[in-house]
């Protein structure tokens, strides 16, 4: 890695506000020398002299020098500029030992010996762990005292007296891994061998599992994977696939990474979230894992970014992998040196950083030993220590933060907006097919409407039923028109559809399987009820349909994680018989309006006497 890439994520760190001075301060630093190679690195020099000129909570003492040049440079700015020049001595002109660090900005080794030369790579590591890890991580939870988050440490392979022949190889060529897959779209004879070959993959199926899928920028400037449905990849909703996730389950896992966590070069299937998730199965523990890593290459903001997206809830678990970094302020787990040899695990490398599918499973099993050996996946706390105070430019007194400039963190305020959220009106949402509207769709939302402010009804508008959405539809508007607080709205396709859940509508068929409802459970939580201010569904109880009760409880288990409140009320029942629209069909199939009369309201009825009356 040259200096100016490196240059460019140093001032990445300055613009999330972590400056040098910043550094000094967290450090005890109080003189301190930076040092350039030659007088081009001048740019990166006024930099760092800018800021401790404007840095006004501290006095230090900052000196500039040069390795290359045996007089003194001045570096001179634009006319107008606040400061016009900075001089820079020759580094013979200071002695190393007046200094509590000195800095060298260049990755070169320079002829200069002291224990307190910090070098760029070294600096700006710790640049990223502040800016980009303590910071944010111990920020975030502290207010989420009761989530348990990690960083990892993986595997790199180092020489030793104990690796084969194969590994040598890898460990001299250290070929990555789009080059692997180079080599395999311009391999015309099948000569070109790769470290996956004994596992028995196709060239096209290993060069897409070496290439994975693409990615996509945000509006926020995140990055997402493009879903893609390759039977090996897997991508879906911007998330690599965990096949086995329970449906009902106490608590979540997350893993958020780069490509280790995203399972590059290895199916789906064998990643390390989806090994965790089978081998958490087989315990019957409560919890369902999320692979939420992403191509994290030194964009270290998407981590961060892609956590504060999660609705988590107390107990859930989040293992972040961030380059190998780690702090001795956040827990960790440490798989460093799980492949020094000897081992049994067979050859899991495929260049210095990577390994395949063997790799991951043997990291999957220890990591699950550990937590399982611990008791993790009980009521284990830690007590993660306080954050620093947020990095702020250029001397600006905290205080501006926390009483005007910042208000997320003004105790006073957060007090009074926890008052305020108590006034405000609820807000009631009902999901139904109507497959006739009945007298226990009235009795629902005749229930719910008492409860709330607002009541949205929305029909399904899939039409996979036997009545028509169009007749559902008003046969909906003219049941409720009496409830003045009611208004009747259509599903659209991200509520019970084909593409949200499509099970619903072959519901005779599966009242004997395990059905997924999640994806449409979480769509509704996630994206319908923020845009309407929904913070209540009802639902009436089902003691019949298996897919519904289902579905009913996939909504009591996720619903708490978005602060959405879940209501199930007894079905009505007219003497000793539970209302439902199956019968209503059934009795209508016979023309036998005196039963379909028990059931359902006057409109209803008008409606089937006069489209299905024996005439």
């Amino acid at each position: 890695m040259n200096d100016e890439k490196i240059f460019g994520y140093i001032r990445d760190c300055f613009t999330a506000g972590y400056t040098l001075p910043q550094f000094c301060i967290d450090n005890n630093l109080k003189k301190v020398l930076f040092v350039a190679e030659d007088f081009s690195k001048s740019e990166m020099l006024w930099e760092i002299y800018v800021q401790f000129c404007f840095e006004k909570r501290f006095k230090f003492q900052t000196d500039f020098g040069m390795v290359l040049g045996d007089k003194a440079e001045k570096i001179h700015r634009n006319p107008g500029t606040i400061f016009d020049e900075l001089t820079v001595n020759p580094i013979a002109n200071y002695n190393p030992q007046d200094y509590d660090r000195i800095f060298f900005l260049t990755t070169k080794r320079l002829n200069v010996n002291s224990d307190k030369i910090i070098y760029l790579e070294e600096l700006v590591n710790k640049f990223i762990l502040a800016a980009y890890v303590e910071i944010p991580f111990l920020t975030f939870l502290k207010s989420r005292p009761k989530v348990r988050l990690f960083l990892m440490n993986f595997p790199i392979m180092i020489e030793n007296q104990h690796i084969t022949e194969n590994e040598k190889q890898i460990l001299q060529e250290n070929i990555p891994l789009a080059t692997y897959a180079e080599r395999l779209r311009n391999d015309t004879d099948g000569t070109v061998k790769t470290p996956y070959d004994f596992l028995g993959y196709t060239k096209q199926e290993l060069i897409d599992l070496l290439t994975l899928t693409g990615s996509k920028t945000n509006s926020d400037g995140s990055t997402t994977l493009i879903d893609n449905d390759n039977p090996l990849i897997h991508v879906e909703n911007g998330q690599r696939f965990v096949p086995n996730q329970p449906k009902i389950f106490k608590n979540k896992i997350y893993f958020l990474g780069g490509c280790s966590h995203l399972g590059v070069g290895a199916p789906y299937d064998k990643t390390i979230p989806s090994y965790i998730q089978k081998l958490i199965n087989e315990k019957n523990l409560p919890y369902r894992v999320e692979n939420i890593s992403q191509f994290f290459t030194y964009r270290y903001q998407d981590i961060f970014y892609n956590l504060q997206k999660l609705q988590l809830k107390d107990g859930d678990m989040v293992f972040v992998f961030f380059d190998n970094m780690t702090s001795d302020k956040i827990p960790k787990f440490d798989l460093s040196g799980i492949f020094e040899r000897p081992h049994n695990y067979g050859e899991v490398y495929v260049n210095t950083s990577h390994v395949n599918e063997l790799g991951y499973k043997a990291m999957a099993e220890q990591m699950f030993a550990v937590l399982h050996s611990n008791n993790f996946f009980e009521n284990v706390k830690f007590e993660y220590p306080d954050p620093p105070p947020a990095p702020h430019r250029y001397g600006i007194p905290q205080e501006n933060f926390s009483s005007l400039g910042s208000f997320s963190q003004n105790k006073e305020l957060e007090e009074y907006k926890h008052k305020l959220r108590a006034k405000r009106f609820q807000v009631g949402a009902i999901v139904m097919n109507g497959n006739p509207f009945t007298l226990g769709h009235e009795y629902l939302v005749e229930y719910a409407s008492k409860k709330v402010k607002k009541l949205y009804v929305f029909v399904v508008e899939e039409d996979q039923s036997e009545f028509k959405f169009d007749d559902r539809f008003k046969l909906v508007q003219a049941g409720v028109k009496k409830f003045s607080n009611v208004e009747v709205l259509p599903s659209g396709k991200f509520i019970i559809s084909q593409k949200t859940f499509s099970g619903y509508f072959n519901k005779e068929n599966l009242q004997d399987v395990q059905v997924d409802s999640s994806k449409d459970v979480e769509i509704f939580a996630r994206e319908i009820a923020p845009s309407l201010g929904i913070t209540i569904r009802f639902v009436g109880e089902e003691p019949e349909d298996s897919v519904t009760r289902q579905y009913n409880e996939t909504m009591r288990n996720i619903f708490p994680q978005y602060n959405i409140e879940f209501s199930e009320i007894p079905r009505r029942e007219v003497n000793g018989e539970v209302i439902s629209a199956k019968k209503v069909r059934e009795a209508l199939r016979e023309k036998d309006f005196d039963t379909i009369k028990k059931f359902v309201p006057k409109t209803t009825l008008k409606f089937l006497r006069d489209n299905f009356s024996a005439e």
